[in-house]
C-alpha cells in the first residue's frame, strides 16, 4: 500500500538555517537524504516532486511558482495524490509549520481547523466537506513542526514577514536532530505498526541518569584512582 508525506514550503526551504513558514518541504528533503530515498523525480501531471522508497513511502514536494508570486498548491496536492492513487487520508499525511509550538517540537492534529495561514489552502482542497446526516467525515492528518513565534516587542518583524524569515542555527538544529527524526518515527510506527524498527528517537526521555551524567563521571574517575592507588 502506498502512503504519502506531502511537505508544504518554497524552492529555499532546505536551505540551511530552515525559513520558517517552509519546514515542511524542509522536513520530506530531509528524509529524502538521511533515509536513502530515490532521487526527487518532477511530474507534470502531478505538479509535485516525487522521491520514492522501497517501503511503500512517497515523498512529495509541491510545485511552487514564484516568480508570479502565485502558488499552486492546493491543486497540485489533489494532483499529486489522484496521481499516485490515493483515495484515502489514512495513507497520506500534510507536514508544515507552526508558531504556535516551539522549535524541536512537533504535533500530529487532523483536518484544517486551527491551521496556519500557509497551509490552510491545501488543508482545505484536501479535507472532505462536512454534510447533513453523516456521523463523522475522517480527515487526513498533518504533521505541525514547532518554528517559534516573533516577539512581542516592536523590534521583531510581525507574522506575515516573521513567517519568511530564517530560524537562527540553534532553532534549525533543534528541529533537525529532534522533531525530524520523531515526526518520522512516528509515522512509522502508526503506518506498520508498533514492531516496526526504527532508532528510537519518539522514545527518547530525559532520566536522571542523564541529566546527573557528568557528576556520575566524575564519580567514575575518583574510584578509578582510588583504584590504583590500592594497587
Amino acid at each position: 500500500m502506498v502512503r504519502c508525506i506531502i511537505g508544504l514550503g518554497g524552492p529555499l526551504s532546505a536551505e540551511f538555517p530552515f525559513l520558517r513558514a517552509h519546514v515542511g518541504r524542509a522536513f520530506v528533503e530531509h528524509l529524502a537524504e538521511a533515509h536513502s530515498f530515490g532521487h526527487w523525480r518532477p511530474t507534470s501531471a502531478a505538479l509535485a516532486d516525487f522521491a520514492e522508497h522501497g517501503s511503500g513511502i512517497i515523498l512529495c514536494r509541491l510545485w511552487h511558482d514564484s516568480a508570479s508570486g502565485t502558488s499552486f498548491a492546493p491543486m497540485a496536492a489533489k494532483q499529486c495524490l489522484k496521481y499516485i492513487g490515493i483515495r484515502s487520508p489514512e495513507h497520506f499525511v500534510i507536514a508544515h509549520a507552526e508558531s504556535r509550538k516551539s522549535c524541536g517540537k512537533f504535533a500530529v492534529t487532523e483536518g484544517a481547523r486551527k491551521a496556519p495561514t500557509w497551509a490552510k489552502p491545501v488543508l482545505e482542497s484536501l479535507c472532505p466537506q462536512f454534510r447533513p446526516g453523516q456521523k463523522s467525515v475522517e480527515q487526513p492528518l498533518r504533521i505541525e513542526f514547532g518554528v517559534g513565534a516573533p516577539s512581542r516587542s516592536n523590534l521583531m518583524p510581525q507574522m506575515d514577514r516573521f513567517h519568511e524569515s530564517r530560524m537562527t542555527a540553534r532553532e534549525a538544529n533543534a528541529i533537525l536532530q529532534s522533531a525530524f527524526p520523531a515526526a518520522f518515527e512516528w509515522l512509522l510506527k502508526r503506518w506498520f505498526g508498533p514492531d516496526a524498527v526504527t532508532p528510537g528517537a519518539v522514545m527518547r526521555r530525559c532520566l536522571p541518569q542523564d541529566v546527573r551524567q557528568k557528576e556520575l563521571n566524575e564519580e567514575l574517575q575518583k574510584l578509578q584512582r582510588g583504584a590504583e592507588g590500592v594497587e
